[in-house]
């Protein structure tokens, strides 16, 4: 087994950002904003292409190395606080173009929320942070230039009932969100998405079980925990309904690709040659209209021309680092109203994949679907409330074989699960997957 924590982490407080109810995507470019030509925020959360994505965070950091550009002359020295996609993209682009660069790291490595772990119990390199990759055709090239290949996605989604059951997956809990969804566009203010469901009228659905043996109000919750909470990180009560889109649950992406080398080997090669200085956390960063003071954890300062941070925002949101003056009122608006989501994985490798035989699709569903018939990849329980998200099959999603799942653990299941022993979190997820080991497909 091997497990993530990213809420309880000191340097990260959380996996990634969402919009929270009464956030705009105005406050993430407010933060990509530099701040008296002398301090530059990136990270994932000044996104506003891809918030809560590799592709995001390795964006910003390209944005933040061009504002620096423009701002500074060559030679100048230029501080970058973290050493994640983010941070290390924008030293490298920076150290490029001529100028006197120092990463600074609290961790004792560097990666920031990507962290490889190979181990061949798996048959695939282990990622605890962000795993998939989208269809960024330059972050897809940035990998293949640190030698990780990509490969396609495979396998489809099953659902199963408690009593393993499998069952054809039902969109009639996404669809009551995107009518929640479309319904919110119309308010001149923003409301969570739970509160859109229940004056949309999509709540109280029927408690009826349909030919399926499962209920709209079942199919609804269902979309809410293995849809929405993984997806934000966040429960439906905090999570912005006109911001949020549903989409990606009606018509799940096709394009989704599955490094078969570490993450961690792009970073290594960004890092390469580059001043990193690790376990060294920045307490206060002092800015001025012609210099910064950095104040770290180790007792040192240092003084630099520019800043670039890409502290996470579940550490902006605390008093870990103090600001000289503090940030202007807008930024710290924006820090306060965006949303942190937690999302933890689990990796858990078996002598055998006892959840694939009989899981499969449901097979009076054959001449209607497809893909009825072919290997799931990705699994999950409708009714009650599992503590894991949704599993996804390594074995079939990489087409490597190996009896190994990934269990995605989102929103409060997360926050609760951090607190827990190895042994206790153990027993927790294991129970989520009885489901599948008394299959009857």
């Amino acid at each position: 087994m091997r497990r993530s924590a990213w809420g309880t982490d000191p340097y990260a407080r959380g996996a990634f950002s969402f919009a929270e109810f009464g956030s705009t995507d105005q406050m993430r470019t407010r933060l990509a904003t530099p701040i008296g030509g002398r301090l530059v925020f990136a990270g994932e959360a000044t996104s506003s292409l891809a918030p809560g994505t590799l592709q995001g965070a390795r964006l910003s950091g390209l944005r933040a190395a061009g504002d620096i550009a423009g701002l500074a002359e060559a030679g100048e020295r230029v501080a970058v606080i973290g050493a994640g996609l983010a941070g290390l993209t924008a030293a490298r682009e920076l150290a490029e173009r001529g100028f006197e660069v120092v990463v600074i790291e609290a961790r004792d490595r560097i990666g920031g929320r990507v962290q490889s772990i190979v181990d061949d119990a798996f048959g695939t390199p282990v990622e605890l942070g962000s795993w998939l990759v989208g269809d960024d055709e330059n972050l897809v090239e940035a990998l293949a230039a640190a030698s990780v290949g990509t490969t396609e996605f495979l396998g489809t989604a099953v659902v199963v009932r408690a009593d393993g059951t499998p069952l054809e997956p039902s969109t009639a809990g996404a669809e009551a969100l995107e009518r929640a969804h479309v319904w919110s566009q119309a308010l001149p203010h923003d409301v969570s998405v739970a509160t859109a469901l229940l004056q949309s009228g999509e709540v109280p659905a029927s408690e009826t079980p349909g030919a399926d043996g499962v209920s709209p109000a079942g199919w609804l919750r269902h979309a809410v925990s293995s849809g929405l909470e993984p997806l934000t990180g966040a429960a439906a009560t905090v999570v912005s309904a006109q911001a949020w889109d549903p989409a990606p649950l009606l018509s799940p992406p096709s394009d989704l690709r599955v490094p078969t080398a570490p993450i961690s080997d792009l970073l290594d090669q960004l890092a390469d040659g580059l001043d990193v200085v690790l376990m060294s956390g920045v307490t206060q960063i002092a800015y001025s209209d012609t210099r910064v003071s950095l104040r770290l954890d180790t007792g040192e300062s240092l003084t630099v021309d520019r800043v670039v941070s890409t502290l996470p925002l579940g550490v902006l949101k605390t008093d870990q680092v103090r600001f000289q003056p503090a940030l202007p009122r807008p930024y710290q608006l924006a820090i306060s109203q965006l949303g942190m989501g937690v999302v933890d994985v689990v990796w858990l490798a078996f002598d055998d994949p006892f959840w694939r035989a009989d899981v499969a699709a449901d097979p009076s569903a054959e001449a209607e679907s497809p893909d009825a018939g072919s290997p799931a990849s990705v699994l999950s329980v409708v009714g009650g409330f599992p503590t894991v998200a949704r599993w996804i099959d390594v074995g079939v999603a990489t087409g490597s074989g190996e009896a190994a799942l990934v269990g995605v653990i989102a929103a409060a299941q997360a926050t609760r699960l951090e607190q827990l022993s190895d042994q206790d979190f153990l027993s927790a997820v294991l129970a989520d997957l009885e489901p599948f080991a008394t299959a009857t497909g």
